[in-house]
């Protein structure tokens, strides 16, 4: 695959207001609220945003599995199965790469608060794991999982390699998404930690019809931008790029003059 968009049919019939609401019934009532563009990523496309702290970048992940969740329960001549233009495997896989292990195990149990099955894999959870005898690798190929939240190095590991080895796991991949997107320039090509610039070609290895969702609160337009996608090797008219307001209105910038400092 990869950078090549995985849409891979004719445009649906179906209006965006039309395809908009049929998304918002289906989520609303495990998720509260609106979407963002996750519904690219189920058209097929993959998706960079650019979204303020605090403006929902985590729904970018969670609205996107949840409305998979709720397309398996419903009959196949819903309008959105009917006019769906991508692939979608049975028991969808998504995996999320974040930058930090506290964040990745903190996602992980919020995922599996709403209901989605998910499991986070680091070095520490690994290690935890073994103490308790336990396989973390082995509980990935549940296919009842939904989620595997991955550090940047597992992502790269010899155990993750050996798992897309199982023709099992590998066909029930359907995304790789990754937070803080930027980090693939200023951790990986700066070489703090190299293993964000492999994030492009693990996405080559990956199912054709995988989408890549990418957020962040801090990409700079221009040369920035076009490096991110450079890097993981997304091609003009297979992704959409979105970046939203930064505008923080409850936020109020107060200044003090001190006579003297203690």
């Amino acid at each position: 695959m990869n950078g090549d968009s995985p849409n891979t049919g004719s445009p649906s019939p179906l209006s965006l207001s039309n395809k908009l609401n049929s998304i918002r019934t289906l989520i609303r009532p495990r998720l509260p609220h609106d979407i963002h563009d996750y519904c690219k990523a189920l058209e097929g496309f993959h998706v960079i945003s650019v979204v303020r702290t605090g403006g929902g970048k985590t729904t970018y992940f969670t609205g996107y599995i949840i409305l998979l969740q709720e397309l398996e329960k419903v009959s196949e001549d819903h309008c959105l199965k009917k006019t769906l233009n991508r692939t979608i495997p049975e028991d969808p896989l998504c995996i999320i790469v974040y930058p930090t292990k506290g964040l990745e195990e903190d996602m992980a149990d919020q995922f599996n608060s709403l209901g989605i099955p998910s499991l986070a894999i680091n070095e520490d959870t690994i290690r935890a794991a073994r103490n308790k005898r336990t396989d973390l690798w082995a509980q990935a190929m549940d296919p009842q999982l939904r989620c595997l939240l991955l550090s940047p190095e597992q992502l790269s590991s010899k155990p993750f390699n050996t798992a897309l080895s199982n023709r099992l796991f590998y066909s029930r991949i359907i995304a790789l998404n990754v937070d803080e997107i930027h980090l693939i320039l200023t951790w990986g090509v700066l070489g703090f930690r190299l293993c964000f610039r492999d994030i492009g070609n693990m996405l080559m290895r990956l199912p054709r019809w995988t989408t890549l969702t990418g957020v962040t609160a801090t990409l700079s337009a221009g040369t920035d931008t076009q490096e991110v996608t450079r890097m993981l090797g997304l091609k003009s008219g297979s992704f959409t790029f979105m970046r939203r307001s930064n505008r923080r209105p409850e936020l109020q910038l107060i200044l003090f003059c001190y006579e003297r400092f203690l």
